[in-house]
């Protein structure tokens, strides 16, 4: 038992630099690795720190044995995962807590001993209860697991049913992720170009020239391709447009394929999809094809699989895979627009998530680069789980303090910005639109928009969560985001939305003001919120998802500032920290 503690020890010193972001927000330890790994089992999904919190904002006293409830309507069927974080041993018994305590939540006819969050997520879907619904139940563990619950090295569930759940047929799938899993689905990323020669005959390739773009269609040997991965790992799939490939997106057909002693081995390069590839260069000879600066864009299925088989000695030696290699000789400059087309395009079979999408978006790049020449320079992060790969080292430019730094992700920062300009309700539900509608896309991250506009809302979101947080309403957050937006744009008498570059500069510089504001704004929205449940019924959670309840209170809000105002212009002023001294538009 001591060896395998001290295992598990290891492989959470590996993690260290991804519960940072966690610990800077205030989390003990049990609650970092918590989120981090609800983080890893939800990747698929984008979801951002806000999100993850809202998500886990359901474990504590009375839970049920759920750490974290996610429920995606858009998913066809549609999906629950229902998440137990544990620091301790893993036991069947926890499948079976878990699946009993969702079971009582959404029958209605049962009383439910459960905490608020809980019954608030769990009324929700009782009230829209699909006739057919997938439940996806996962146990996570810092410790490793032991033999009799293993999770399975190719990510396959450790037990499958159907059953009935308030009149829905639903679909149990049970996994295992304990913290060994979970660290060997994290790859090493570096930036280093790949130069690489794969062995091969002349009859196996051909060359084919379409406008100034030269590709070579090749039958590249399974153990190439694999030595490759082993050596590269991550850096062979820099250009896609996020950093992650985990065992658990495998193609097990593949797998079963190769490993089945009455299928032909030399049949896989038949009935494989291939890679799509791009390369600065690709050089042609007559027993090799040579090719600097190479990327998969699209294939990681099947790199991987391939490798999960050599790892578990399968024969490989005779399988070939079809693969498109582009020469594209501005591959890595700022003039190269193909390989983006080339990643997108040759994706859509298996699409990423819009955001993802967005991280090559030259207006995404472009703020990226302003946010790191701002005289505070900031980590913009456009590509997820770069951060987490950075070292120490690189990551000091950025630092303000013990385990703070100066960071934001892209689906963060659209979230309180989409707040800000006066859709809060929207930011907590409807995240992706931001990044699937290209009205609400070019409308948050509009030509032209500076650094200091789109920081401005994340500096009181900041501020919000911290408030929120010590008054238990970590719901009110993006409401104060988009109540102090409102005042701002009514003090400056401008429309709510971004507010200009000048005043944006000005209160980024002096941000004494942001505390006095978001007081006002929370204690305004925790008093409408408490009449509105009194007079409809419904909890905090529920009110928060729509956003006419909030009109009154940022008009409550704006009087008691308008208010304070006017006594200390009326006492000429109270100082250096009078709002009337702090908020440039109302400086004499």
């Amino acid at each position: 038992m001591t060896q395998r503690r001290n295992q598990s020890d290891r492989y959470k010193e590996r993690i260290a630099s991804f519960l940072e972001e966690w610990e800077e927000r205030g989390f003990n330890d049990w609650q970092q690795f918590r989120n981090w790994s609800v983080q890893q089992v939800l990747w698929d999904y984008g979801l951002s720190i806000p999100e993850i919190e809202d998500i886990t904002s359901v474990d504590g006293a009375n839970d049920r044995g759920i750490d974290a409830w996610y429920y995606d309507e858009t998913d066809e069927p549609p999906r629950l995962v229902l998440i137990q974080a544990k620091d301790s041993g893993l036991a069947k018994e926890d499948f079976a807590k878990l699946r009993e305590g969702l079971t009582d939540l959404v029958n209605p006819e049962r009383a439910v001993n459960a905490n608020q969050p809980l019954r608030e997520k769990a009324a929700t879907l009782r009230s829209e209860m699909p006739q057919y619904l997938k439940v996806d139940v996962y146990l996570t563990s810092s410790r490793i697991a032991q033999q009799g619950l293993r999770p399975d090295e190719d990510g396959n569930p450790y037990d499958a049913f159907e059953g009935n759940l308030a009149g829905s047929t639903s679909e149990f799938t049970y996994y295992v992720r304990d913290i060994k899993y979970l660290v060997d689905n994290l790859r090493v990323i570096h930036n280093n170009p790949i130069e690489y020669s794969f062995k091969t005959d002349p009859n196996s390739y051909f060359e084919f020239v379409s406008g100034n773009f030269k590709t070579v269609c090749a039958a590249v040997s399974a153990v190439d391709l694999v030595r490759l991965f082993h050596k590269e790992r991550q850096n062979l799939f820099r250009k896609n447009p996020r950093y992650y490939l985990g065992k658990s997106t495998s193609n097990k057909a593949i797998k079963h394929f190769l490993s089945d002693p009455e299928q032909q081995s030399a049949d896989f390069y038949l009935y494989n999809n291939g890679l799509t590839c791009v390369a600065q260069s690709v050089r042609t000879m007559d027993d090799e094809i040579h090719v600097h600066d190479f990327q998969i864009v699209n294939g990681c299925q099947t790199v991987a699989s391939l490798w999960s088989c050599w790892v578990d000695n399968i024969d490989i030696s005779r399988v070939h895979v079809l693969s498109k290699i582009v020469e594209n000789p501005r591959a890595g400059s700022e003039m190269d627009k193909m390989s983006e087309d080339i990643a997108e395009r040759s994706n859509t079979q298996t699409p990423l998530k819009a955001e993802d999408w967005k991280s090559n978006d030259k207006r995404q790049q472009e703020l990226q680069k302003k946010f790191e020449i701002l005289p505070s320079p900031w980590f913009y992060e456009i590509k997820r789980g770069v951060w987490g790969m950075m070292s120490t080292q690189d990551k000091f430019a950025y630092r303000i303090g013990p385990k703070r730094y100066r960071k934001v992700g892209m689906r963060e920062l659209g979230q309180v910005c989409y707040a800000f300009t006066g859709h809060s309700a929207e930011a907590m539900d409807k995240a992706r639109e931001i990044f699937t509608s290209d009205r609400i896309y070019n409308e948050i991250f509009a030509e032209g928009l500076t650094p200091s506009q789109h920081l401005l809302p994340y500096i009181v979101y900041l501020e919000a969560d911290i408030q929120a947080k010590r008054q238990q309403a970590e719901y009110l957050r993006f409401p104060i985001v988009s109540a102090v937006g409102s005042l701002l744009s009514s003090l400056a008498s401008v429309p709510h939305g971004y507010l200009s570059p000048t005043h944006s500069d000005e209160l980024l510089r002096n941000d004494r003001w942001v505390p006095i504001l978001v007081e006002h704004a929370l204690r305004s929205l925790a008093r409408r919120i408490d009449t509105e449940s009194q007079i409809s019924g419904r909890g905090a959670r529920a009110i928060v998802r729509t956003n006419a309840w909030m009109d009154d209170a940022v008009a409550q809000a704006l009087d008691s500032i308008n208010d304070r105002l006017k006594i200390e212009r009326e006492l000429g002023s109270a100082g250096d920290n009078a709002l009337s001294t702090i908020l440039p538009f109302w400086r004499t």
